[in-house]
Parts: C-alpha cells; structure tokens; sequence
C-alpha cells in the first residue's frame, strides 16, 4: 500500500512537471502572439497616418549654374508657325511685352552698351524678343515651355532675371564679353553658295558641233562659290551671343531641374502609396495573430482547469490514505 502511494505520488510530480511545462509554453507562445498582434496593429495604423500628398520641391536655379552652362550652351533656333491665335493668348502676350520683357531687355541693353564694339548695334525690344523665342508665335504655339512660364509665372520671371543678371555680373563672362569689345578680326569665316555661271564645259553634248575642236562649249550651270570675310578668332563671344546663352543656359536648367523635382515627388508618391497599401494585409495578419493567441489561451485554460482538478483528486486520495492508515 505504502509502495502504491510513493508511486502515485511520483507521478504526479512528473504530470505537475510536465503541466507547468506546458503552461509555461504555452503563456510563452501566448505572449508572442499578443506582442504580434500589437505590432502588426500598430504598423497598420501608422501606415494609416502617412499621406500620399507630396509637394513638389519649388526649382531654383543659380546665376553661377547659369554661368557655368552658358559656355557650351548652343544658340536655339526658335522659328515656329502656328495657326490662328485666340485674343486671350494675345492679350496676354502683349501684356507681358509690355510689363515684363523690359525689365529683362534692360539687362542685355546694359552689358551690350558696356561692351560692344562702335560698329555694333544694341538689338531692338522686338528683335530681342524674337531672337530669344519670347515672340508671340513661338508662345502660342505652346511648344516651348520656359516661353509659357516667362510669360506667365512669376516666380520664373523673378528666377530668369536674377539668374541671368548674376551669369553675365560673373568673372567668366565679363573676361568673354571684354575679349570681344578688345578682340580684332584677324581670322575668316569663309562659306560655299551655288550661283548660275556660264562655264566651259568639255563633255557637253548639248553643243552644237561639240566633236570638233575646241571640244564642248559653254553652259550656264551652278557651281560651288567660295567667299570668305574678316571674322573674330574662335570663342570670342558678343553681348548678344553671351546674352542668348545665359538665356538658353537658365532654361535648360530649370526645365532639367524641374523635371527631376516632378520625378522625385512621383517616386516618393509611389512610395507612400505602396505603404498604405499594406495596411489591410497587415491588419488581416493582426487579426489572425489575436485569433491564434484566443485558441492558445483556450487550451492553457483547459489545461489551468485539468491541473486544478488534478491537484483535488490527489488531495482527496491522499486524505483517504492517511485515514486507512490511521484506522490501521
């Protein structure tokens, strides 16, 4: 009798063992669980909070970049033919000739007073204005876009003529605008036209008689001409060539500049956008975790309830042993 109770009572050591093992595992997978599902929770309630807003940052651009690209900026060719123009478009390009170019004219009028030659002459407004592409065909075309934003933003308009002002105020282009008011035209420029001449030609056919001697006869034909002129050496730059550089420099910046800005606020939108759309499969995963974690608690209670009962069993035997003994 007494050997069946020390093995009873070794056992249920073991099975206590071996419950607060499982307890513990269990309250361990249970906490794993729940810390889950908060963080999978909150996760999904702070992609709640981000927006897929994003400004797009404002393009700047310098008079030194300015004065660094207009060295190898080449001159645009600006000719453009559109159809009927509305008035609205007209009243507006007119406006802008009016209130905004001659405060951007003024800056070439000054670094051309100051630097041509005696035989040059300082552009016109007008001549200007069509040099530069700002003219009213080239706007109502709408196919240049630093055309539309001169005449229609106000930030652009205050950038351009900071940025060209400062380009044509700096050491590099003051030494190319002072080369050129001091250079000579020591070299040539030639070039080649065709014109109508009458030219001996041997092989002609055409000829009355061309087999007999002299052979051939003469044609009118054109030919190749060269002619060439007195010009400046190479990199010698005018007043009006700097100034078109500067200008065309600016709106190449600005139009890459721009156009990396625009690119960066789409990659961050996509981004953001991409964030929020894991919010419902991490609320889903949430939910799943919090389920799991029920059923775990659901078996730890069965099993909190199997070890009580357990414990008054033992209990119950245990009285019922020591009373036989005690009668014994």
């Amino acid at each position: 009798m007494k050997k069946t109770a020390i093995a009873s009572i070794r056992l249920d050591r073991i099975e206590d063992i071996y419950l607060t093992i499982l307890r513990v595992a269990v309250l361990a997978v249970a906490t794993i669980c729940l810390c889950a599902a908060v963080y999978f929770a909150a996760d999904a309630l702070w992609r709640v909070a981000v927006s897929t807003k994003v400004e797009t940052e404002p393009t700047t651009v310098s008079g030194a970049e300015v004065a660094s690209k207009m060295r190898d900026a080449p001159d645009a060719d600006r000719t453009s033919d559109g159809p009927a123009i509305p008035a609205s478009v007209r009243t507006r390009h007119q406006q802008f000739v009016k209130d905004v170019f001659p405060a951007y004219y003024a800056i070439y009028r000054q670094a051309s007073e100051s630097y041509k030659k005696p035989e040059d002459k300082t552009l016109s407004s007008e001549q200007l204005l069509d040099a530069l592409g700002y003219d009213l065909g080239t706007y109502a075309a709408g196919q240049d876009p630093t055309t539309r934003l001169f005449v229609e933003d106000e930030n652009y308009r205050a950038q351009i003529k900071t940025s060209v002002t400062a380009a044509l105020a700096g050491a590099d282009a003051v030494r190319l605008l002072r080369e050129y008011k001091a250079a000579e035209k020591t070299a040539q420029s030639c070039s080649t036209a065709y014109e109508r001449r009458r030219v001996w030609d041997s092989y002609s056919t055409a000829c009355r008689g061309w087999y007999y001697e002299p052979y051939g006869c003469e044609v009118t034909r054109s030919v190749p001409v060269e002619r060439c002129v007195p010009a400046y050496p190479d990199g010698i730059v005018s007043p009006a060539v700097a100034f078109g550089r500067a200008d065309e420099a600016f709106r190449a910046l600005w139009l890459e500049k721009f156009d990396k800005n625009a690119s960066d606020a789409a990659t961050k939108v996509s981004e953001r956008e991409a964030t929020r759309a894991q919010i419902g499969p991490k609320l889903l995963t949430a939910l799943q975790i919090a389920i799991g974690f029920l059923v775990v608690m659901f078996f730890f209670l069965i099993v909190a309830i199997e070890r009580h009962l357990r414990r008054l069993s033992t209990g119950s035997k245990l009285a019922a042993t020591a009373e036989e003994a005690s009668e014994g």
